[in-house]
């Protein structure tokens, strides 16, 4: 399987926020799973880290 995106994981050392239902961010469907918007980017939990999936806009 091969994908137009890197697979670029976000430190949780500098992103401490659990996103999630509720928690203040916008969510996306994106594929099968949900991006969440923030600051600038979109955050996707992959296997207890997240992954940068690019800019927001």
């Amino acid at each position: 399987m091969t994908t137009s995106e890197e697979h670029t994981q976000h430190e949780s050392a500098e992103h401490p926020h659990v996103h999630g239902e509720g928690c203040g961010h916008e969510s996306v469907q994106h594929g099968d799973h949900v991006d969440y918007l923030h600051d600038g980017h979109r955050h996707a939990d992959h296997e207890g880290h997240y992954d940068e999936h690019g800019d927001s806009a």
